[in-house]
């Protein structure tokens, strides 16, 4: 071989060194850059990871809070809305005055506070009373015939035929029975 040609290829083999190894250091540093910011990038998603799993357990936290909050406005909601069915049957409500008058000179005065719906009818302050009652119940009219109010009672036979005690509210003949005459405060009921 030519020396000529030995030199040729040898600083073509000098050259293709060096470009090779100036390209393999070029590329492996970036490869270091590269490999560095992949590392950076894993980490930060690894924290952003742990931060996703963290804001998750609290918005699991603050869903349970949320249901029992609910849950607890709903039943306060409910006894509220009890307590001012009670209230507004207590405002409609009121004293009623009772007056049982014997016939004979005795008459009994009682006074009872009424609330609507739960003891608001003649019948349920005459058994608040406490006197003795005798009374026939008809199921189809659902309500009572009152016989005998502490022991004394109409008269169906006898000197005294034809006597029954009779109801008034506010002094006028009641159209019902004790139990379908609803009373409100302020009402005078009256047996005679």
């Amino acid at each position: 071989m030519d020396n000529r040609l030995i030199k040729i290829l040898l600083v073509s083999f000098m050259i293709w060194s060096v470009a090779s190894t100036t390209a393999l250091a070029y590329y492996y540093s970036l490869y270091i850059d590269i490999d560095r910011k992949y590392i950076e990038l894993e980490n930060t998603v690894n924290e952003y990871q742990g931060t996703i799993d963290d804001l998750q357990n609290v918005v699991s936290n603050l869903r349970g809070t949320l249901s029992n909050i609910n849950s607890s406005y709903q039943e306060l909601l409910q006894n509220y809305s009890e307590a001012l069915n009670k209230l507004s049957a207590l405002l409609r409500g009121g004293y009623v005055n009772i007056v049982i008058d014997f016939g004979n000179g005795t008459r009994l005065f009682y006074k009872f506070l009424v609330v609507i719906d739960e003891n608001n009818t003649v019948f349920d302050l005459l058994v608040a009373t406490g006197l003795s009652l005798d009374y026939t119940e008809y199921p189809e009219f659902n309500d009572v015939f009152i016989n005998c109010i502490g022991g004394v009672c109409g008269q169906q036979t006898g000197d005294r035929s034809g006597l029954y005690w009779l109801l008034y509210v506010n002094t006028e003949p009641s159209a019902y029975g004790a139990m379908q005459s609803k009373v409100y405060g302020g009402d005078l009921v009256e047996w005679r």
